[in-house]
This record gives C-alpha cells, structure tokens and sequence, in this order.
C-alpha cells in the first residue's frame, strides 16, 4: 500500500519540478520573447498605428507582457470600440480590434463635417474622398445631433420607418425637419414628433395611390396638415 502512494508522491514533485523549470526557463529563453503580431479588424484606423502602440511591448517575454495595460493603451485610439488580445504560444499576439461604426454625419454651423459612432458621439472627421450613405444631421450642437441620432434610431426598431427613408434632418430654432430620400420636406416641429412623421406617412402613401407630387408636408397642425404639390418640369 506504501509503494503505490509514494509513488503518486513521487510523480506529484516531478510534475511541480518540471512546472516550476518550465516557467524559469520560459524567463529566460529568447523562443518565449514576443517577436509575432497579429492584427484584425482594422477598417477606419490603420494597422500601423495600433503596431506603433505594441512597439515598446516587442522583445518582452510573452508570459510577462501586461496585457490589460496594453489593452488600456489601444482604447485610447478614437475609432477604437473595443479589443482583445490573446497570447499566441511560443512568440506572438493576436489584437482584434473592434471599431466604432460610422452611422451619421452631423453638419455643424460653420459648415465642417463630423463623423458621429453608433452612440452619437463625434470621433473622426468625415474623410473627403469618402463615398457614404450615412444620414445627414444639420444640428447647432453635438448633443442635439445625438438626441436626433436616437430619436431616429428609436422609429426604426419601433418599425415607424426603415433607415433607407430619411436622407437629412434639421434642427432649428423653427423645430425639427426631415428630408426624406425622395426629397420630400416634412416639418415636424418641436414636439410630438412620432404622431407627426407618422401623420405625413399616411399623407405620403395616399398621395402615391392618388398620383400626386409632393414637395412639402407640414405636419404640425392637430388635424390634417399643409401639403405643397411639386411642380413638374
């Protein structure tokens, strides 16, 4: 009964020896330094720039690396959403970067454009050469182009509108107007706005069976609205 237990025994302190060996030599030995990086989904930002972050980090030992400090570091890069870092035995790294997604531009006051994420934050300039079907939003400031962003958003899960609807809207002073994608002008106002686009909706689907253009729908009005007939030619 001795011999069968000491020999678990025995084999228990060899596992540990050849652990603890193992990580000693790992320190150590150049096969173990990080030499190897892999990046992926990289769209907007450019690989070289999340590589110039990892710099300083190449030639460590890749037990050692500080991965959620080098994870804090590329989260500081504005098109950044997210990353993950995974070790790649014996010498690399794998980062995954996921991206904000651009999904409106708002038009500011002075005219420059702003590339705004799915949260309806600001994070990049629209690039000129840029070819995009993102939503225009004229707004005076950021957090009103955000609140519009929502409100959007909100109409389609809602299933009010599909995306494909709305071309630009506008907020003023005078409320909020929506251009929609075959450049009819909808004025909505400052409140109620839900009631309202859905008002100009019906008004639109009624004017299509009846063969009418229109122009223009200002829906602001309690009981029916003022329609403005497009001219032809």
């Amino acid at each position: 009964m001795r011999k069968p237990i000491h020999l678990v025994f025995i084999m228990c302190l060899s596992f540990i020896s050849i652990a603890i060996a193992f990580h000693l030599f790992s320190k150590k030995e150049p096969l173990f330094l990080l030499k190897g990086l892999k990046i992926s989904g990289c769209r907007q930002c450019l690989e070289n720039e999340i590589a110039a972050i990892i710099t300083p980090y190449m030639g460590l030992n890749i037990l050692s690396v500080n991965v959620e400090k080098m994870r804090e570091e590329i989260m500081r890069h504005p098109y950044v959403r997210d990353v993950k870092i995974k070790r790649v035995y014996p010498f690399s790294l794998h980062i995954e970067i996921k991206e904000k997604i651009p999904c409106a531009i708002w038009v500011r006051n002075d005219g420059t454009l702003k590339v705004l994420d799915e949260e309806g934050r600001v994070f990049r300039d629209l690039v000129r050469s840029e070819r995009s079907d993102m939503l225009l939003i004229h707004a005076r400031s950021e957090s009103e182009a955000k609140k519009i962003l929502e409100l959007v958003s909100r109409w389609i899960s809602g299933g009010i509108i599909q995306r494909s609807f709305i071309s630009e809207l506008v907020d003023s002073e005078n409320g909020l107007r929506i251009i929609s994608s075959e450049k009819i002008e909808i004025i909505l106002g400052k409140e109620e706005f839900e009631n309202r686009l859905k008002k100009a909706i019906r008004i639109m689907e009624d004017a299509k069976k009846r063969g009418l253009l229109i122009r223009c729908i200002d829906a602001r009005f309690e009981k029916g609205a003022i329609i403005r007939e497009r001219q032809e030619g």
